[in-house]
């Protein structure tokens, strides 16, 4: 146990500093801003490809394009989950639960409570004096299913999961669209760029200055 604990430890150390050197790394080399550039262009310039494929192991709908700055397609994907989520329940129908015909006759014990049972009387045997013998067979209630639609259910899965792989891969193409438009836009009018390093042998991060003449 001790040895599983260590190696936790060990493994979260070693995780957290990666993340550390690929945020170092993925430093946009956009400075200092441009002052036409608006909030909503820095916000597209760095939002991060790894932060969305995390955030799709979130089993909310539409946070990745909510994480992209699409609040719109975001809210429709959240209204498109829910109604499959409705649908699919509602193709079930609800469950009822009803006493089987019989041909024979009936032995009821507490008719008309929770706890009645019912027998079957099946004759076997029949005596001189016209006596019958009986054999009591018990008798359960069956579960019937009221109403559903099965098409319906699968319309309520594909909605669901539709949407899901819709905001996972069309969220994650507008996180990349998005920061291009703006790198390729503002790029264009910069006569120096920034360009972020970082040598793990000597565990230090460096800033390189490229002047354009």
């Amino acid at each position: 146990m001790k040895n599983i604990i260590i190696y936790f430890v060990l493994f979260c150390v070693v995780f957290t500093q990666n993340n550390q050197q690929a945020e170092i790394m993925s430093e946009t080399p956009l400075h200092p801003i441009p002052e036409e550039m608006t909030y909503e262009e820095y916000q597209d310039m760095n939002r991060r490809i790894n932060i969305g494929v995390g955030l799709a192991f979130i089993p909310i709908p539409g946070i990745v394009h909510r994480y992209a700055g699409e609040k719109s397609t975001a809210k429709k994907l959240s209204y498109i989950t829910i109604g499959g989520l409705l649908a699919f329940a509602a193709s079930s129908g609800s469950q009822e639960k009803k006493w089987p015909e019989s041909d024979y006759e009936l032995f009821i014990m507490n008719e008309g409570l929770d706890n009645e049972i019912r027998y079957e009387k099946i004759p076997v045997e029949i005596t001189g004096n016209d006596s019958v013998t009986y054999k009591l067979n018990q008798v359960y209630k069956r579960v019937n299913r009221v109403g559903g639609n099965p098409l319906l259910g699968l319309i309520g899965i594909a909605a669901v999961f539709g949407s899901y792989y819709y905001d996972v891969f069309h969220g994650l193409k507008m996180i990349h669209d998005k920061r291009e438009a703006v790198r390729f836009k503002y790029g264009k009018k910069l006569q120096y760029s920034v360009r972020p390093s970082f040598n793990p042998f000597a565990s230090k991060a460096e800033l390189n200055l490229d002047i354009y003449f």
